[in-house]
């Protein structure tokens, strides 16, 4: 279980016009590239998937990081770590 906070201006608004949190999961397969155009995620995931909301990505050429809440441990590496690399802050 995974806990994002989400900068994406559509999931933003998606989740205030619903009244909460949004559950998901990601659009591609374990060990598999992250699709990044709705034509990916059909031809990776076709027929599992119930609806596409097609719309720009967020812009990141890296995953999330994702990091173990309870001990602070990083699980993956992603482009949070990338920006601290480069000096700047996300």
């Amino acid at each position: 279980l995974a806990v994002r906070v989400t900068g994406h201006p559509l999931v933003a608004q998606l989740c205030r016009e619903f009244g909460g949190a949004l559950v998901s999961t990601s659009a591609k397969r374990s060990g598999q590239p992250p699709a990044r155009t709705a034509d990916d995620v059909r031809r990776l995931l076709g027929d599992a998937i119930d609806c596409i909301v097609e719309g720009q990505t967020g812009g990141r050429e890296a995953p999330s990081e994702i990091r173990d809440v309870i001990t602070g441990a990083t699980l993956r590496e992603g482009s949070m770590k990338t920006k601290a690399k480069k000096g700047t802050t996300p």
